[in-house]
């Protein structure tokens, strides 16, 4: 099975895309389609607050669009004093990242606990090594600091199969290569054929929102307000209309504030959400490795230990290296987790895996690798990168003919020694990915909803798009997990989003990857 789509060799350099900048809105212009959806839904999400207040009288107005300076009017009753609604966001799109970054004041703001998969050193390695990945970042400024930035490439036909759109459709190559953790179940049999029938015009150019090779669609903004998001959405989707661009997607939604923004203001312009997958979470809410071990259940416990026992059993040296010491080893850890990805159908090939861990250890990101020698071989590296007080597991891989498939050595470098050295230095969270699910499960990991968006221009073929994504989404559902009936969600706010965007209630995940994914 091929899972090298992107080769090395130079090609002829696209013309630059169009760099929109727009200003907010004029003297009477009505709410963009974005920004009503979420105030929609805020309006909807404060109706528990009991009788409405009395309207002001009513203003005359002066000019098209009233007084110039009306009388502010307080809004009172149960729920206090009302905040008056932000102007919008002067926005500019299709921007390069020099552009991006220069906009935001020289760097990628943090105060939204961004990952590493959306800062400016993966993303230059992205684009450096993602053939035919053309930059369209998009930037909000509201003036006062209140910056957001949200990541974008364009893509013409046949990108890697992870950026295609026709993927969450159930499309699958005719050389077999599969999405990351794809799920083929006989709904999505004929979807490729389906696909194939409406054309390539239809989906191409097309736009994807997020970080393809981190598998994260993710705005970062420099205040905790969802609003810059629709800001956002409402410059990229008549930008990229007006571009030329046939479809938008963000496959990668996490479930947070600002990706449920996301996928609102995206589906307010059309687009079609759906189940795309999950990711394992760990909050580290003990006081040290020991404690948290202890609070697990005796029969799991004794799992851990005995996968201990494996891994110390093996015949195997374990060490750790850090940052600038992992620079002469990116040559090996490339090589290992690139036979993982073969193995596990990942979409990255050795090209992205070196040029983004070339990229982390240049920008002086906090990235560890835990390596196994045998002999005086390196037989296996998981690689960890740490962003404020999160460790992501981003990449494992192994040499099993050295090692055997069930040597225990996966859980202690990916897992067991992570996890010890989180609790010893402060992290509050770990991220591990999608994969060997029933380990992480085992250890107290939760899943975490991933969902997708789809966005077609041709409004005539949203209706078949919506169907086939559905109908692909509900396929990943029965494959990575159980189809049982969610739990209701009991308070309004959390009514307003199961009605908006699907039940926000976990899911367990069947295992189908027994060491390492291909997302993690």
């Amino acid at each position: 099975m091929s899972t090298t789509c992107c080769s090395a060799t130079a090609e002829e350099p696209a013309p630059a895309l169009p760099i929109v900048e727009t200003a907010s809105t004029g003297c009477c212009s009505a709410p963009e389609p974005a920004a009503k959806a979420v105030e929609a839904a805020e309006e909807q999400a404060s109706s528990c607050c009991g009788s409405e207040t009395e309207e002001p009288e009513p203003v005359e107005a002066s000019g098209c669009c009233g007084p110039a300076e009306p009388e502010p009017v307080t809004a009172a009753g149960c729920c206090g004093p009302q905040e008056e609604q932000a102007d919008p966001a002067q926005v500019r799109t299709g921007l390069s990242l020099d552009d991006a970054v220069a906009a935001l004041g020289g760097g990628i703001p943090q105060a939204t606990d961004p990952t590493p998969y959306t800062q400016t050193d993966w993303l230059r390695a992205t684009e450096e090594s993602l053939k035919g990945a053309k930059p369209w970042h998009t930037v909000a400024d509201r003036g006062e600091g209140d910056i957001a930035f949200l990541p974008g490439y364009v893509f013409d036909v046949d990108p890697i199969v992870d950026a295609d759109p026709r993927t969450l459709l159930g499309w699958q190559p005719k050389d077999g290569t599969a999405a990351c953790c794809s799920a083929t179940t006989s709904c999505c049999e004929s979807a490729t054929d389906t696909v194939e029938a409406l054309g390539t015009e239809v989906f191409f150019p097309a736009l994807l929102l997020g970080s393809p090779l981190g598998y994260r669609s993710e705005a970062n903004a420099s205040v905790e307000d969802p609003l810059l998001v629709a800001d956002l959405v409402d410059r990229i989707v008549p930008a990229a209309i007006e571009a030329g661009i046939r479809s938008i997607t963000a496959p990668w939604l996490h479930d947070g504030a600002y990706s449920d923004t996301l996928a609102l203001a995206l589906q307010a312009y059309g687009g079609d959400i759906a189940f795309h997958g999950e990711n394992n979470l760990l909050d580290l809410q003990h006081d040290s490795y020991d404690a948290y071990l202890a609070s697990l259940p005796a029969r799991k416990r004794r799992r851990v230990k005995e996968d201990r026992d494996r891994a110390d059993n093996s015949g195997t040296r374990i060490e750790r290296k850090d940052r600038e010491e992992l620079r002469p080893l990116i040559g090996r850890i490339t090589e290992l987790v690139t036979h993982n990805r073969q193995k596990y159908e990942g979409g990255e090939d050795e090209v992205h895996i070196g040029a983004l861990l070339t990229a982390l250890v240049d920008g002086g990101a906090d990235i560890r690798a835990y390596l196994v020698h045998k002999d005086d071989a390196v037989v296996a590296a998981s690689v960890t990168v740490r962003q404020g007080k999160r460790l992501f597991v981003k990449w494992a891989g192994f040499d099993y003919e050295a090692l055997g498939e069930r040597s225990g050595v996966y859980f202690e470098i990916a897992l067991d020694r992570p996890l010890r050295d989180a609790y010893a230095e402060g992290v509050t969270a770990i991220e591990a990915g999608p994969g060997a699910d029933e380990a992480k499960r085992l250890r107290g990991f939760r899943p975490g909803r991933i969902r997708s968006v789809v966005l077609v221009t041709d409004t005539t073929l949203r209706p078949k798009v919506a169907e086939l994504h559905a109908a692909y989404g509900q396929a990943r559902r029965e494959t990575l997990g159980s189809t049982a009936e969610e739990t209701a969600p009991t308070t309004a706010i959390g009514r307003l989003k199961a009605k908006l965007l699907g039940s926000t209630a976990y899911e367990p995940i069947k295992p189908l990857q027994p060491e390492g994914g291909c997302c993690g």
